[in-house]
């Protein structure tokens, strides 16, 4: 079960990880670190790229790859067709950013608008598998949405300056992004126990990983309590372990569906 859902778990965590890091940097501000602007993109284009090699392993062959791109009313090709969108605009980003010095306002905005749209359209997929009941509720596109913030705010948190992540805007938001993707974990076991299917324990284990442990620690970091960077890395960490327990969650009760 665990190799049969990997690619799609490698391909929406990783690339919703940069699509994240895009929406939330886009929202809160400047967050990257001003001597080293052009790390943010060059993480983001290398998170990207390792969701996509776990498309690529879930087709099988490269060339089922181009063949899905052909046919424009398929959630891969959607999936695609934005993944590609936010690749260009990354790249963009991190040219203007290495030989500037540092970053554009526009094409951050720019790229936190096709993040979104990302997103929007990951979820959408799933959402859209006919006869998988697992994948077919309310909460599909949240869990998506939410938890690829979730991750991104981490993200942002670790590269920026410590003064800036535990002081400034990214500390509130990582609590709220960490409670919004709490709220999706809830709606989404809710709608599993309804639906005569159960991941009660994996769920559990990622609402405690993300929700209560990673806003705990943003927000003791705001309060002091903790040092900046070390939160910041803390704060990665359980959002990621998060997110792959619900995502593997997911995807499980889909495919075993």
């Amino acid at each position: 079960m665990i190799l049969h859902v990997l690619p799609l778990l490698v391909f929406t965590t990783f690339a919703g990880f940069a699509a994240g890091a895009y929406a939330v940097d886009a929202v809160c501000g400047n967050g990257r670190e001003a001597k080293t602007p052009w790390l943010f993109p060059l993480v983001c284009v290398v998170l990207l790229g390792i969701g996509l090699c776990g498309t690529l392993a879930h087709l099988g062959q490269p060339l089922r790859f181009m063949n899905g791109m052909a046919n424009p009313a398929s959630g891969i090709s959607q999936e695609s067709y934005w993944a590609i969108a936010l690749g260009i605009v990354i790249v963009v980003d991190l040219v203007i950013s290495w030989r500037g010095g540092k970053t554009v306002r526009a094409v951050r905005w720019v790229g936190g608008a096709v993040a979104v749209g990302f997103m929007v359209v990951t979820g959408l997929a799933y959402f859209d598998c006919l006869g998988l009941v697992a994948w077919r509720g309310a909460a599909t596109l949240p869990v998506f949405i939410l938890g690829d913030v979730a991750l991104g705010a981490g993200l942002c948190a670790v590269l920026a300056k410590a003064d800036d992540w535990a002081a400034g805007l990214l500390a509130p938001a990582t609590v709220a992004a960490q409670v919004a993707w709490g709220v999706a974990i809830g709606a989404y076991g809710l709608y599993l126990v309804r639906s005569g299917l159960d991941a009660t324990g994996l769920l559990a284990a990622a609402f405690v990983l993300g929700p209560v442990c990673a806003s705990g620690v943003a927000a003791a970091a705001r309060c002091g309590k903790l040092a900046g960077k070390t939160a910041a890395v803390a704060v990665l960490v359980l959002a990621f372990a998060s997110v792959a327990v619900a995502r593997y969650a997911f995807f499980a009760m889909g495919v075993g569906a």
